[in-house]
């Protein structure tokens, strides 16, 4: 067996946590499953049961329907243990689309052909990811298989005859080096930002759970040797997605997720139709996925549900998402992203290789979260401030700069990167700002901005207009909020694991080489009065920010309550190899007396601003300023 680093290969090639707006959505329905009433997690069957109603028994751990004449297995676990499966696969070595990444063997069975096995040792976990961990020998008696990250000191536990994966400290075991859980700024990107100080607060163990729903893990015994076998798709869910990337296979060549050509879907099969066993097991694996991955369960009251299976029978969309109907599945797919969670980062991002890439999956409903957003950037942007804008600019009477941008971008990584931008954005900075996000970024634009401001002692007061930005790259975000701040501290929760992490960061601002953050240094406007426009269109990184800012004392929010956005994107795909992302269980917070809080519902402003037309009237802008500042 032949890899090339694929996790190194993958994090160089994308930055992958982004915060960021999505597409409409929608959902399809079954009329065999509408109707159900859902009454939530009793001990004990409920009395005088009607027709369709379900619920979940907290003594026997399954969910039952009532048929109209007696209660009906709805989901649950059916046996307490299963029988291990030890088989041969028939071995396929198949490359990745990308020569310079090398193949991978993977594993078949028969009559399954379009559901490919990884041999999960400890040399895959060495070149897949990168990560010292080993896995136990396997052989034919095995009943339980360890998985020992032993540079974080912790482990996790699979059990073939519970059809479980126990994570002992699951958020430590994917750490990435020695500080902080998650580090959310992606300090590392560059040369001008740094983390000064981190904690960590571990949350319970956690179980993978896939009893219901058979995903298929086996022994693997070729001649004998035997490993333990685990379909490609519960590896990209479990071990893969959450570290920023994943693998796709279209029937003939692997891709990485972050790589996908045209030739995946030309390539691949296109039919329009899976099997009945890939329709099966991609639904099974879709929701372990979203059991264990979504993070806004509670938000959404989807976690008064078991499980993620039982939520899709009771919404009338099990069957549709069951489907060997590549198009029912992705349209019904589409729905649960954009309709039924409706949260402005989950969406649907591209078809598997089983239907064109072009496609069109429209989906059955609008998405009300994207309906809005459309609102208001229409009223905002499109109509009020208008497309083009300036980047900076200071009003009359010269006390006031007012610096606007629409996203959060990467574009570079060093300081040597951005030595002639300033010239180079300063001839654009009047006019577009769209311009400078994506072919300077936010980082060479602030600093930018940074220049003109300490080179005008005239300045007192600094707007940061986010009224138009939809959100982006948190390390942007970080950025930013060191500027003006001094330092910034991210606090997040795993809404899973209940885990809690923090982070403070500084960022070389003038980009001398140093970090000077008290109120007379170059690379820090805290001493300004420093004000943020928001809207309702501010949202995800855009809406952090404002929270952060709101939450250091330091700055006034002015304009209309932001609209939310807490959760970090994970992209991830499905067994068929449709492509979606989702709100991740890495949960953006505020910390407050030590708990965290989370920032889903938006921040409130200090100081209403009622009509759009003043939000860009730089008059206006300039009055307001000058009145804050005289109460």
């Amino acid at each position: 067996m032949k890899y090339r680093k694929l996790f190194f290969l993958c994090m160089v090639l994308c930055c992958v946590f982004f915060f960021i707006t999505c597409s409409n959505g929608s959902s399809s329905g079954d009329d065999d499953n509408t109707g159900i009433t859902w009454l939530g997690s009793l001990p004990y069957p409920p009395n005088n049961p009607k027709y369709l109603w379900a619920y979940y028994n907290t003594t026997d751990e399954c969910s039952y329907i009532w048929d109209g004449k007696k209660w009906t297995l709805l989901s649950g676990k059916s046996r307490a243990t299963f029988d291990v499966k030890v088989v041969e696969l028939t071995k396929k070595v198949v490359p990745f689309a990308d020569p310079s990444i090398g193949f991978i063997e993977l594993g078949f069975m028969d009559g399954k052909e379009d559901i490919p096995y990884i041999r999960c040792n400890s040399e895959f976990f060495e070149n897949s990811i990168e990560r010292n961990i080993t896995v136990s020998s396997v052989n034919a008696d095995t009943k339980k298989v360890t998985f020992n990250n032993r540079e974080q000191n912790t482990t996790a536990e699979l059990d073939l005859t519970r059809h479980t994966l126990t994570f002992d400290n699951y958020d430590q075991f994917f750490r990435d080096g020695n500080t902080v859980y998650f580090d959310a700024a992606q300090s590392n990107l560059g040369d001008y930002m740094k983390m000064i100080d981190y904690s960590n607060i571990a949350g319970q163990p956690v179980v993978f759970d896939w009893s219901a729903q058979d995903i298929g893990v086996v022994i693997w015994k070729e001649g004998n040797s035997y490993d333990l076998a685990l379909p490609l798709q519960m590896f990209n869910d479990v071990f893969l997605s959450p570290s920023g990337f994943f693998i796709l296979y279209n029937g003939n060549k692997l891709y990485l997720s972050n790589k996908l050509t045209d030739d995946y879907w030309t390539s691949g099969n296109q039919s329009g139709t899976r099997s009945k066993a890939l329709a099966e097991f991609c639904y099974n694996e879709l929701c372990l996925n979203l059991d264990f991955n979504y993070g806004l369960k509670a938000i959404h009251g989807i976690d008064k549900f078991p499980d993620f299976n039982t939520y899709f029978i009771c919404s009338g969309i099990d069957r549709d998402l069951k489907s060997t109907n590549a198009i029912t599945f992705a349209t019904a797919l589409k729905d649960v992203c954009e309709f039924f969670f409706d949260d402005g980062h989950s969406g649907y991002i591209s078809n598997s290789h089983y239907l064109a890439k072009d496609a069109a999956i429209p989906g059955n409903h609008t998405s009300a979260k994207h309906k809005a957003m459309e609102d208001y950037y229409l009223i905002y942007k499109s109509l009020v401030r208008g497309e083009s804008a300036p980047g900076y600019e200071v009003t009359s009477d010269k006390k006031t700069a007012i610096v606007r941008f629409d996203k959060f971008t990467n574009a570079h990584k060093n300081k040597a990167d951005r030595a002639d931008h300033d010239a180079a954005i300063n001839g654009i900075i009047d006019s577009y700002a769209g311009t400078y996000e994506n072919t300077y970024d936010t980082v060479s634009f602030i600093h930018y901005v940074n220049e003109q401001i300490k080179g005008d002692p005239k300045i007192e007061n600094v707007v940061l207009d986010l009224s138009c930005n939809g959100g982006g790259a948190n390390h942007a975000g970080a950025f930013v909020l060191a500027w003006m701040l001094g330092e910034c501290t991210f606090n997040f929760t795993d809404s899973i694991t209940g885990a809690k992490w923090a982070a403070t960061y500084v960022a070389d601002v003038d980009f001398d080489g140093n970090y000077v953050t008290d109120a007379d240094a170059g690379d820090t406007i805290i001493a300004k009065n420093l004000f943020c426009l928001i809207s309702p269109y501010s949202f995800s990184c855009a809406n952090m920010v404002a929270a952060m800012l709101k939450a250091s004392g330091l700055v006034t929010i002015i304009g209309v309550t932001s609209s939310g956005g807490s959760s970090v994107v994970q992209h991830s795909s499905t067994a068929d190899g449709t492509y979606f992302q989702m709100s991740s269980k890495k949960v953006m917070s505020l910390n407050k007396n030590g708990s965290n809080y989370d920032i889903d519902r938006g921040v409130e402003p200090h100081y209403y601003i009622s009509k759009p037309s003043n939000f860009y009237d730089k008059d206006k802008i300039e009055d307001l300023v000058n009145s804050i500042n005289n109460d």
